[in-house]
């Protein structure tokens, strides 16, 4: 089994995508889809409810939050997170499962790629190329909106950060290549919305350095308070 996990807000535009990308998963039989939604206004749960199988709501807005709450949820052996504006390719799920075939690996993740047409989509193949490299040299810094984790790693490890307001996705991949292998597999295709950056798109492969190096100096700021 594997559980895939969406966190949501307020994705109605993006969502049944993502969901009917997943639904439609080749090599791949045996998998749940959760979704945990932070508190939508929009038609986001009702998109769920058609297509997920399970639908949990978080008390509190923040993708490590709802990713944990999710994978608290699932009862899969790999977890696999996606975020709801990301469509999965048809093989994305039969990727994960057989990285997994080696018992060392403890994470994954692969190339993303535009979900739009833009003129920059060169860029995201520098930020494949540097996730690779990165994980190469064992400093992996995964993408939240597709990745995988053997269930018993993730949790050896507590799961995302619930602290962090920013890179929580790097920090977990940091942190679980100390439990074991992380790799790069071209296999686990998956296409994210542009949406961050049509109104500038030479500025995406920057948006990708500035949040690195927002992980290691301004990890410290951008932190949850939680009341005492």
């Amino acid at each position: 089994m594997v559980s895939t996990i969406i966190p949501t807000l307020n994705e109605e535009d993006y969502l049944e995508k993502c969901l009917i990308s997943l639904k439609n998963q080749e090599g791949c039989e045996n998998f749940e889809i959760i979704v945990v939604d932070g508190g939508s206004s929009d038609a986001t749960v009702k998109i769920a409810k058609r297509h997920a199988d399970k639908i949990v709501t978080s008390l509190e807005k923040s993708p490590s939050i709802q990713r944990n709450l999710g994978a608290k949820m699932a009862t899969g052996s790999l977890l696999a997170f996606i975020d709801a504006d990301t469509v999965a390719s048809k093989f994305w799920l039969k990727g994960i499962i057989e990285t997994f075939q080696d018992q060392s690996i403890a994470g994954v993740t692969g190339p993303l790629f535009p979900l739009e047409k833009i003129k920059g989509s060169y860029l995201y193949n520098l930020t494949n190329a540097l996730q690779k490299i990165l994980v190469r040299i064992n400093y992996p810094l995964f993408w939240g909106a597709s990745c995988a984790f053997r269930t018993n790693a993730f949790w050896k490890i507590e799961g995302f950060d619930e602290k962090l307001l920013t890179s929580e996705d790097h920090d977990i991949s940091l942190k679980i290549r100390k439990i074991g292998k992380v790799v790069f597999d071209d296999s686990i295709r998956a296409f994210t919305s542009h949406r961050k950056f049509l109104e500038n798109e030479s500025k995406a492969f920057f948006f990708y350095i500035k949040d690195i190096l927002e992980y290691f100096f301004l990890r410290k700021i951008r932190t949850r308070v939680h009341p005492t």
